[in-house]
């Protein structure tokens, strides 16, 4: 597994991490496919494969994915991981900021979170109060360093104006073979500020893995907005698929490697792909080694769709915004309702 240096700082992050989105969510089988035991092994096992970025919020599963990452590495010396996790865009409010951060770390069981994300710009919330509640955080030693997700540019620069002693290290944005507006702005910018693009999304849902095709396109529910999984794009994608399958079989290695290496051939990314099993994990983390020849990367550039700009701009700026909305009203009616918290599940 190959590591990067973080900013200025001798914090060392490998290449591949591990999103951590999946767990405790339904859509992706969570109670029914996976349990518990099933996510905690896949934690631990993606440390002992040489991965030790993990990366979770406190969005995902309610809570669920920060207890279970927090038991999980509870055994393993503090250096033996990193811990990036996210304030949610309707607890962008000074105060909110910091409540979050303490119920992430409550749920976590850490003194301190690696790296903390806003984890998506809220227009409603003025970027100089969020991230002075961010400094704040730094000052009372509950994170070491800030970063941001779901920045364009503009927002990155003007999220960096607002900062009076600390840096942002890490910008995290979707990034792979089928989603490359990166390549326009943020990961130029990044490489000059010495920001690390972290690629969420690598694999885009498991389609870049080789296992669909316009013949076999996803129907479960966690792919069921993902653009990328419709029929019709999954044909016009196939060149792509055939040069992918090409080179994995050349070179003796998987799809998912070949576009996962693809991803860090970029010295400012990092790529942070989910994983439902523990052969997902050590597959993954193979391509942390993994280098493609310039014939290679030319050969896959040159087939590589972009997904349309107006594609986009619906799906960055309509669904997901209507998505943390139905979020925040759920997390609003748990919050004053007589419900009984989440409880921490034993093994």
């Amino acid at each position: 597994m190959k590591y990067r240096k973080l900013g200025k700082s001798s914090l060392k992050l490998s290449v591949i991490g591990l999103g951590t989105g999946q767990f405790g969510s339904k859509p992706w089988g969570y109670g029914i496919r996976f349990k518990d035991e099933n996510i905690i092994r896949i934690i631990q096992h993606a440390i002992e494969s040489g991965i030790n970025v993990f990366d979770t919020a406190e969005t995902y599963g309610y809570g669920q994915s920060e207890m279970l990452l927090g038991k999980a590495l509870r055994d393993y010396s503090r250096d033996d991981f990193v811990i990036i996790s996210k304030v949610a865009p309707w607890n962008l409010r000074y105060e909110e900021v910091i409540k979050a951060t303490t119920r992430s770390l409550k749920r976590l069981d850490l003194d301190i979170i690696d790296i903390y994300l806003v984890h998506y710009p809220n227009p409603l919330v003025p970027l100089k109060e969020t991230f002075r509640a961010m400094e704040e955080l730094i000052k009372t030693e509950k994170i070491r360093y800030i970063g941001v997700s779901n920045f364009n540019k503009n927002m990155l620069t003007r999220a960096q104006e607002q900062l009076s002693f600390s840096e942002i290290v890490v910008n995290e944005v979707e990034y792979n073979l089928f989603s490359r507006k990166a390549e326009k702005d943020i990961i130029p910018y990044c490489s000059k500020q010495n920001i690390r693009v972290l690629a969420y999304s690598p694999l885009s849902g498991g389609l870049l893995t080789g296992k669909y095709s316009s013949h076999n396109s996803p129907k479960d529910r966690a792919r069921a907005f993902n653009f990328y999984a419709r029929a019709t794009f999954l044909e016009k994608a196939q060149p792509l698929f055939n040069v992918l399958k090409q080179i994995a079989k050349e070179k003796r290695v998987s799809v998912a490697q070949v576009s996962l290496s693809w991803i860090i051939k970029h010295t400012s990314c990092l790529a942070i792909p989910n994983a439902l099993t523990l052969k997902e994990v050590e597959d993954n983390a193979k391509a942390g080694n993994l280098e493609l020849s310039p014939e290679e990367l030319k050969a896959i550039n040159k087939v590589a769709i972009s997904l349309g700009f107006s594609t986009y701009i619906f799906d960055h700026f309509i669904i997901r915004p209507t998505s943390w909305i139905k979020e925040a009203v759920k997390h609003f009616l748990l919050s004053n309702s007589n419900a009984k918290p989440i409880k921490k599940t034993s093994l």
